[in-house]
């Protein structure tokens, strides 16, 4: 659907840590191409970020209360804590080129903005490539 015509990509971080659960990703929710940034590339281009939750106790509560009522709204089966857990990512869309024409910061504490990327998608097949590098961050 949406994503006709564009080549969609993971890359992650690591491997050897929870190889079991980056096979799940990879079979069960993302089936296209993943790859490995040792080097964190990409994770750089988004700004290194870090999810932080500062020293208050309750954030951590609310942190992880909120992750369970998504986890049962998305009818989330399984799930691991496996892994860094705390280096944030996000989505870097590219033209045909290979220049990059939006980039979206990750932050866990929310949603994934699938209809701000959905949305930069639309646009970037409308203006056949002539939109300006734009990063975008999701409060």
């Amino acid at each position: 659907g949406e994503f006709q015509g564009f080549h969609v990509r993971s890359i992650v971080k690591e491997t050897g840590i929870d190889d079991q659960g980056l096979n799940e990703f990879v079979t069960e929710y993302f089936p296209y191409s993943t790859y490995k940034d040792q080097a964190r590339t990409f994770y750089d281009a988004l700004g290194s970020g870090k999810m932080s939750i500062g020293f208050n106790p309750l954030a951590m509560v609310r942190l992880i209360t909120d992750s369970m009522t998504r986890m049962k709204e998305l009818d989330v089966k399984t799930y691991n804590a496996k892994g860094e857990g705390f280096l944030q990512g996000g989505w870097i869309l590219f033209d045909p080129s290979g220049t990059p024409r939006a980039a979206f910061q990750e932050n866990a504490k929310k949603r994934v903005p699938i209809n701000d990327i959905l949305e930069e998608v639309q646009f970037m097949r409308s203006n056949n490539n002539s939109t300006l590098y734009e990063e975008k961050e999701i409060e």
